[in-house]
């Protein structure tokens, strides 16, 4: 079996890339590896960081996060630079678009049985098998895909994405939703509401969990790869393997070997280049 490594939130942090990539002495032409989205911005090297995937798009399995949609959309003219933007860099690059046209076409959702683990940048809803959810990030990549392209990106920012599947009233909020289930999501009710904040909520009652409990609880043959959430930090749990250990933040940047029976953890330590409350 090919050996195969999956690596947390890189967001523009090449120096630790680099390193973590010896230290588990990477080879492209071997081995494969998965990075859980968020791959630019905050920190300094977004440009250096896509131009070295993009070097191995054919050993490298990436799925998108927030802070990727955002990047496209920014190179899009769709949103202006937000505070702490970092992605000047990439996007003044001459091969700038060759880069963002090559990450619209990746994926949301990536699944390989023979490994016996899925990866995503932020959550699976609960509700979704995987087959369920393979559809829902269909839909979104179908749409990320098309010749209207921007059209939908723009639309992701038009308006808040519902809080729960069933208060979606068109496909535009479906859309909407899916891409905050995969790219956003932390916590989750029940009853399938999600709060969409970077912030723990404020639940008297106990109600709203880490989306990951209430999904190993209901989806007891899947295994997850995920990133996204640094103020949870690293967590390596039975079929579950949350990487993103706040590398932009001057805590580690984590990956994990995950083609053995039991995952190998290794790190290498990140400088600060950005703050939890950096928006």
């Amino acid at each position: 079996m090919t050996t195969t490594y999956a690596m947390g939130d890189l967001q523009g942090c090449y120096v630790p890339f680099a390193a973590l990539l010896e230290q588990i002495d990477f080879t492209p032409q071997t081995d494969r590896l998965w990075l859980a989205g968020d791959l630019v911005n905050r920190g300094p090297d977004s440009h250096a960081v896509i131009n070295r995937l993009y070097a191995w798009h054919d050993r490298v399995q990436i799925v998108l996060g927030n802070h990727d949609l955002y990047a496209l959309a920014r190179w899009a003219g769709i949103t202006a630079a937000k505070k702490n933007d970092t992605l000047g860099p990439l996007l003044a690059d001459p091969h700038t678009d060759d880069w963002m046209e090559w990450l619209r076409t990746r994926s949301l959702l990536h699944t390989d049985p023979q490994l016996g683990w899925s990866m995503v940048h932020a959550a699976i809803h609960p509700d979704w098998d995987m087959a369920s959810a393979r559809g829902h990030a269909d839909a979104v990549e179908d749409a990320l895909r098309d010749r209207h392209w921007r059209r939908f990106l723009k639309s992701l920012w038009d308006a808040p994405a519902p809080n729960r599947w069933e208060d979606c009233r068109n496909e535009e909020e479906a859309q909407r939703f899916r891409v905050a289930v995969f790219t956003r999501a932390r916590y989750v009710t029940a009853k399938g509401v999600f709060n969409w904040s970077s912030t723990a909520p404020k639940d008297s009652t106990r109600e709203f969990a880490p989306w990951h409990e209430r999904f190993l609880e209901k989806q007891t043959s899947e295994s997850i790869v995920c990133g996204h959430w640094a103020t949870q930090g690293l967590l390596v749990q039975p079929r579950l393997l949350a990487l993103d250990s706040g590398c932009v933040w001057g805590r580690q940047l984590t990956a994990a070997r995950i083609d053995l029976d039991e995952p190998l953890i290794y790190q290498t330590p990140c400088a600060m280049f950005a703050r939890p409350d950096s928006g």
